[in-house]
């Protein structure tokens, strides 16, 4: 049974699928991400090449979490096997990954809050710099174990680029929970301990502030 079939029968045992399904692996995903298309009768699944040689349950796994995504919980089971061996695999993915690429700036601020909040038991990841985003500060990737910062940050006082970048460190951390095929990020756990941030608010007001001063020299005409 084609892979596809087999992941919608499983999450949707008294539907029949009534569409086309092709899987295409891209090389323009970064690793391990992926995406579903669904026009009229077709339905399109785009995958990293990085899923090629990875074991067919937990791509079954990654399929059936895209499918809850696009056609609902209703009637669907929580979680099927598979998709616990997607979710395992994701967390853990980051071991094997090569770790060659670290900003000085970024890698002195994640070694400070590595110390100061996390007994320095992070394994430090790659770490970059991105964008001059000022809507998407900071980014922790699970299949290439990078921490993106934006650029915004470089000329930025020294605990506005700590608290973007701890909390970044946080989502490698914890790493993510599902719960009716959703991923949540930002749990209690998780907020709990960003809190424990030197001064969290006032630091938090500090990053607002700054962003809007930034935000106001962007648009001065010229």
């Amino acid at each position: 049974m084609d892979i596809v079939e087999e992941a919608f029968r499983e999450l949707y045992p008294d539907r029949i699928p009534s569409y086309e399904a092709k899987i295409r692996y891209s090389g323009r995903f970064s690793s391990y991400n992926a995406n579903i298309l669904h026009r009229q009768n077709n339905l399109t699944i785009r995958m990293s090449k990085a899923w090629r040689g990875v074991d067919r349950e937990i791509r079954k796994g990654l399929i059936q979490t895209l499918l809850l995504k696009l056609f609902g919980t209703r009637k669907a089971p929580k979680k099927t096997l598979a998709m616990d061996l997607y979710n395992i695999f994701l967390q853990n993915v980051h071991i094997g990954v090569e770790k060659d690429t670290f900003e000085p700036d970024i890698a002195e601020s994640f070694d400070r809050m590595n110390e100061r909040y996390l007994n320095g038991m992070v394994d430090r990841p790659n770490l970059v710099w991105g964008t001059a985003s000022m809507r998407k500060l900071g980014s922790y990737e699970y299949g290439t174990d990078t921490i993106s910062i934006s650029t915004v940050l470089k000329d930025a006082p020294e605990e506005l680029l700590d608290l973007v970048v701890y909390h970044e460190m946080l989502h490698k951390k914890f790493k993510f929970s599902t719960r009716n095929g959703r991923s949540y990020y930002h749990t209690p756990q998780f907020r709990k301990k960003e809190r424990e941030f030197s001064d969290f608010d006032h630091w938090e007001d500090e990053l607002k502030r700054f962003l809007r001063r930034r935000s106001r020299i962007s648009w001065l005409p010229f």
